[in-house]
């Protein structure tokens, strides 16, 4: 279960760059113009609204999020070998549901309000709930990003002579085909294709 919610944490690595990024414009502009100077800089407070706290709690999940995402599909020793029975790519799946959140997140919300940044929270757990609850943590960005491809298939474990249905398989630079044999470790839901 813990892994399921750093999955969906970690697929929203673009929403928390882009809502810092959006931040700090809206700090450093006014009216559309750049308001940094040498005077601003020397005057200027860090630490006394809610928005820099924001900043750093944001920048601090991005980063554990994407060395979790390393650690998670590094390959491990206890490969297996599978034939693949059925296989769907659902890489480009459910991408247009997963942009609106992020249009619906950022329309109107700063992190320089804290009703903004409770509404942020309220949304985020209600939406982890669903993807969690439904098991579409694999709608990661970050994976498709890094290189990976999402397929939803039924595989035969060659090893333990059993069949896994909806089995979500991460494969890198391959195209998976039914009928197919394919070499993966086990990773709770999913199967990683090395």
């Amino acid at each position: 279960m813990i892994r399921r919610i750093l999955l969906f944490i970690s697929s929203y690595i673009p929403l928390y760059i882009l809502l810092i990024i959006k931040n700090i414009l809206e700090r450093i502009t006014d009216n559309g113009k750049l308001i940094i100077t040498i005077e601003k800089l020397k005057s200027a407070h860090f630490f006394d609204e809610i928005n820099d706290y924001m900043i750093v709690t944001l920048a601090l999940i991005s980063v554990m999020s994407v060395i979790y995402l390393f650690v998670l599909l590094r390959k491990n020793g206890s490969a297996h070998e599978y034939t693949i029975i059925d296989v769907e790519d659902q890489t480009g799946n459910y991408y247009f549901n997963y942009i609106s959140i992020y249009l619906l997140s950022c329309m109107g919300l700063t992190l320089n309000k804290v009703v903004d940044v409770f509404v942020l929270f309220f949304l985020m757990i209600i939406v982890g709930y669903i993807y969690i609850s439904n098991h579409m943590t694999y709608m990661n960005p970050i994976l498709q990003f890094l290189g990976y491809r999402v397929y939803e298939g039924i595989l035969y474990s060659n090893a333990t002579s059993e069949q896994f249905e909806s089995i979500i398989v991460i494969s890198k630079n391959q195209k998976l085909r039914k009928g197919s044999i394919v070499w993966g470790s086990g990773k709770d839901d999913f199967v990683f294709i090395e």
